[in-house]
């Protein structure tokens, strides 16, 4: 968890006082994709894996049912490119976001082994301005969009 301090002033003694303000994991993922939005290219398929929240036993039986696959990276990019013989070549990029120092889980390890050994890309990013340079390096964003 990151820790941001900024002022604030107390309420009856009226002096400025320091206040930490821990800064969540769905904060981040929410901030992110609200810009990637407007900055993403719209040949490029990406989406949100939907894995992390707290389910009632009757829904995450249900889901395990459906196939949800445990430690699923966040977020997910599809796109294509040319090849060095200029063949068109089907791309995937995995982005986990994690805030502060907090580990992978031992899911989330395996997931990224196994997604590497198929040939995907897979990222841990710990701010906006990393995720947007991995974008970026791989052409996915509009042109204009600069760190």
């Amino acid at each position: 968890m990151t820790v941001v301090p900024f002022k604030q002033k107390d309420l009856f003694t009226r002096r400025w006082r320091a206040v930490l303000e821990s800064k969540s994991e769905t904060a981040f993922h929410i901030q992110l994709v609200s810009m990637l939005r407007w900055c993403v290219r719209p040949d490029v398929i990406w989406r949100h894996i939907p894995n992390g929240e707290y389910r009632d036993p009757r829904t995450a039986a249900k889901l395990k049912a459906m196939g949800i696959l445990p430690g699923s990276a966040d977020l997910e990019f599809h796109w294509c490119d040319l090849d060095a013989r200029l063949r068109i070549r089907r791309r995937v990029l995995h982005l986990e976001l994690k805030i502060g120092n907090r580990p992978q889980s031992i899911h989330q390890v395996a997931f990224a082994l196994a997604v590497r050994q198929l040939g995907d890309e897979y990222h841990i990013v710990h701010s906006i301005d990393e995720a947007i340079a991995i974008l970026s390096e791989r052409g996915l964003l509009y042109r204009e969009v600069q760190r």
